[in-house]
């Protein structure tokens, strides 16, 4: 089970996206609670969409939402992006694969997807592809204490996709 911490930084409509997108792997077991980080404190867009799902609410940054999680796996989100449907059963067998082997933490990220048509979309799939900062940002699914403790966490690239784009977001 893991925690999911989104910074929401008053962006409901996004925010409600990317909750939406979390349903399968909540309905599953594989999320155990969802932290929902507002720096300037939750705005009231943010509250009533964070309060109609059961989400924990935090003041601060994200390193506040990473405090507040209670699992040992940390999935942390950009408001508006979503995740394929079925993209916790790959991360659950990687994350029991890493735990057997031990060793260096690491993250794991989602191929970037712009959920749009025509070449452009696609031209910022393949800057997307190139950035592993930007894909960092968007979603990433890593060790708890790692991200705490700030030190260098290797990666593995996922095959689920982590769409941006697309109706009701800008990017």
């Amino acid at each position: 089970m893991i925690s999911v911490v989104i910074a929401a930084n008053g962006q409901e409509m996004a925010l409600a996206e990317t909750l939406a997108a979390l349903v399968p792997a909540a309905a599953d077991g594989f999320v155990r609670e969802v932290v929902v980080v507002a720096e300037a404190g939750p705005s009231e867009g943010t509250r009533l969409v964070a309060d109609a799902v059961g989400c924990v609410i935090v003041e601060g940054d994200a390193r506040a939402g990473l405090e507040a999680a209670r699992s040992d796996w940390v999935l942390v989100m950009a408001p508006g992006v979503r995740l394929e449907s079925d993209w916790f059963r790959e991360a659950g067998v990687m994350m029991q694969r890493l735990q057997r082997a031990g060793g260096r933490p690491v993250a794991m990220l989602f191929r970037g997807a712009v959920d749009d048509y025509g070449w452009r979309a696609r031209l910022r799939e393949i800057v997307l592809k190139l950035s592993r900062g930007r894909r960092r940002r968007q979603a990433m699914l890593a060790p708890r204490r790692a991200l705490l403790e700030g030190g260098r966490l290797g990666s593995h690239a996922l095959r689920a996709r982590a769409f941006t784009g697309g109706v009701g977001t800008a990017g």
